[in-house]
């Protein structure tokens, strides 16, 4: 199971969100932040690929994650199973790109792309189909995403190809050939612009999109002289962003067969497999103790998970090896767990608490299985 990504010499942990994906060819993406390697087609949906951190090299080994400002992609060299002790969380780079100057006045042709490293320099996206080159400012663009199913629309006359429903909303999808007064390319779209104009929700058949180029004239001169013919456009309603979901972070282990999990706020590292050192002056502490082991020049008094929940033991004979996750509490113990799933948020509304202050506080419903919930203090002989 896919648990690390490598990139630059470093290896990253995964968050319990991130999704491996196949890579993809890069396209170029204007004004982008220092960490953005460019944009790519993943899954029918064009999102940003971001490096882990600005100046760390991309590569082939590519995961998705959501982030404050939708998905993106990060780029590594290489995944592992299981990150080194002490690795970082991989955290989503943030989206912010370069300041973009003032426009330019329009001309005759149009609102133009100024020309690159000029002191007034606006930035646009450029959507091709054959021949065609169609530039539309990035302040009207929504997304671009695969074509989606076309059906007729009545009324729309030749300036559109049909209707589609695109990211959950119906769009009105323009022929490019008619808008541009050309010949319709014999080239097969794959892409579909979205963006908005007049208050009206619009698409753009393309097979390709990039920067566009200086001093090219966008659409939005003949998008205005074409008003009239967009009239059975869907309108575009403004859509409140989403509230965000409480979520709680938990780390999913098991132990004895039984999968179960923590609070993250629980657990101070995960420490990798190993087999504790006997220490029969601490034998007090229970059948479940195991031996001692070393951990940031402490001496971790290690305790059996499996034996702790009354099922069967992790270390059941000597010299075995077992992941260990150092709690947090009153005086420092080591928990030895058969695996470490990994970390996953999961909304509270998934959560059911448990009365009382016994081993499980919850109970968490991930997919159709429940997860009991346990608390560390209890796991650790802290409270009986």
């Amino acid at each position: 199971m896919v648990e690390a990504l490598r990139a630059g010499g470093l290896v990253f942990a995964l968050p319990g969100n991130a999704v491996p994906v196949e890579s993809a060819p890069l396209r170029p993406a204007p004004l982008a932040s220092a960490a953005m390697l460019g944009i790519a087609v993943v899954g029918g949906q064009v999102v940003p690929v971001m490096a882990v951190a600005p100046g760390l090299p991309g590569g082939p080994a590519w995961v998705m994650l959501d982030g404050p400002n939708g998905r993106v992609v990060v780029a590594g060299e290489a995944f592992a199973e299981l990150p080194p002790e002490g690795a970082p969380l991989l955290v989503v780079p943030r989206l912010g790109g370069r300041r973009a100057p003032a426009p330019l006045p329009a001309e005759a042709g149009g609102w133009a792309v100024p020309m690159r490293h000029s002191h007034a320099r606006q930035v646009a996206i450029a959507a091709e189909l054959g021949p065609l080159r169609m530039v539309l400012p990035f302040t009207v663009l929504e997304r671009v995403v695969a074509l989606p199913p076309l059906r007729a629309a009545p009324g729309a006359g030749p300036a559109a190809l049909g209707y589609a429903v695109a990211l959950g909303a119906p769009v009105l999808v323009l022929d490019a050939a008619w808008l541009l007064a050309v010949e319709r390319p014999a080239e097969e779209a794959g892409l579909l612009v979205l963006f908005r104009h007049g208050g009206r929700r619009l698409g753009l058949p393309c097979a390709r999109v990039g920067p566009a180029q200086a001093r090219e004239a966008t659409l939005i001169a003949r998008l205005d002289a074409a008003v009239e013919a967009l009239v059975q456009a869907p309108l575009a309603e403004a859509v409140a962003p989403p509230v965000p979901e409480p979520v709680r972070n938990l780390l999913l282990c098991a132990a004895g067969g039984q999968a179960f999990a923590l609070p993250v706020e629980e657990v101070l590292a995960a420490i990798a497999p190993c087999s504790p050192t006997a220490s029969p002056g601490m034998a007090g502490l229970g059948a479940a103790f195991r031996g001692v082991a070393a951990h940031r020049g402490d001496v971790l008094p290690v305790l059996d998970a499996g034996l702790r929940m009354g099922l069967s033991p992790v270390l059941g004979y000597p010299g075995a090896e077992a992941p260990l996750l150092r709690l947090s509490g009153a005086r420092p113990v080591a928990l030895a767990v058969e695996q470490v799933t990994g970390l996953r948020r999961i909304p509270e509304r998934l959560i059911a608490a448990v009365a009382g202050e016994g081993l499980v506080s919850a109970v968490a419903t991930l997919g159709e299985m429940p997860l009991p919930v346990c608390r560390a203090a209890v796991l650790a002989g802290w409270r009986a």
